[in-house]
This record gives structure tokens, sequence and C-alpha cells, in this order.
């Protein structure tokens, strides 16, 4: 699943435009058929205890960098497992951190949940644009297999691409 996605809003139904460019900011042929709702009470709870270990781990310093470093730490040993246990656990705490630091630097991005025949995901969404960003299924899709430092390049690609996207001019390369 891409981090950007083009997702029809039920004010005026149009959709958000597909960036040009970087990694994770992949074009969506099918345009989704689902809702963007607010974060319900189990949510907000869900998406606070995954934080909450995060910053534990970060010794309370969740900037780019000691995510990132984390990050590449976690995984490198879940790689070295020989008995991998699930990596949903990791990949939810991760993408939560991913988009907690892209809603620090885009102003306006919030966390909503995105609902559609597949069931619910959460999602970072722009109240005034169609904007909506994947960061737990960008984690899902990359971990495993992510370069290191991918975590801190993709805070910053992502959020110079979605500042591209809402001030109306081209994403960065």
């Amino acid at each position: 699943m891409p981090l950007f996605r083009r997702t029809p809003r039920s004010t005026d139904g149009s959709v958000v435009p597909t960036p040009h460019g970087p990694a994770g900011a992949e074009q969506v042929d099918v345009p989704p058929t689902g809702a963007l709702e607010p974060l319900n009470a189990a949510e907000l709870v869900w998406t606070a205890q995954q934080r909450g270990l995060v910053e534990e781990l970060c010794d309370g310093s969740a900037d780019p960098q000691a995510v990132g470093d984390l990050f590449d730490r976690v995984q490198a040993t879940w790689l070295a497992t020989e008995d991998r246990p699930d990596p949903e656990p990791l990949v939810n705490a991760f993408g939560v951190a991913l988009g907690d630091l892209l809603v620090q630097r885009v102003p306006g991005l919030s966390w909503a949940s995105y609902r559609d025949e597949a069931g619910p995901e959460l999602v970072l969404a722009h109240p005034t644009h169609d904007l909506v960003l994947f960061p737990i299924g960008a984690v899902r899709r990359e971990w495993g297999s992510a370069p290191e430092r991918w975590l801190v390049v993709q805070v910053h690609r992502t959020a110079g691409t979605a500042l591209a996207v809402l001030s109306g001019g081209e994403p960065e390369a």
C-alpha cells in the first residue's frame, strides 16, 4: 500500500492529487471507496500505547534520528532471529511513530480512521485537503527489507512531498 493515496472526501467528492516521484508516493490506479472518520476511543488508546512504547525505547527522545536508529536496530535484530516473531506489533509501533513525526512536520495533519471493504486502517488526513497518508501501511510494506536509515529518509521525503502537495506545487523529487 502506498504512503500517499487518493481518497474521496464526503464533503465534496474530490480526490488527492497523486504525487510524482519519491518512494512511498506511488500512484494509485483504482480510487478507493472508503471513508475517513475521527479516531474512536479505542483507537486513541491504541495509538497512545504504540507511541508510549517507542518513546520509552527512545528514552523520551522521539525525534527522527532516535526513532530511525531504533527502527534500524530492531529490524536488524528481528532479521537476525532464526525463529522470527510476528512483526505486526513492531510494524504498528513504528507506523504510529512515523505518523507522529509527519504530524509534527506537516501543519494540519492528524490521525484518522480510513474505513473501506478491507476494514479500518489508521491514517493521517488533512482537514481542508484530500491528502491522506498511510504510515502504518508504509512500514508494513517495508518491514524486513527496509535499508538502513529508511525511516529517517521517509520522514523527510514524505513531509516534503506532503508540504508540496498542500501548497499546490510540485512534489519534491
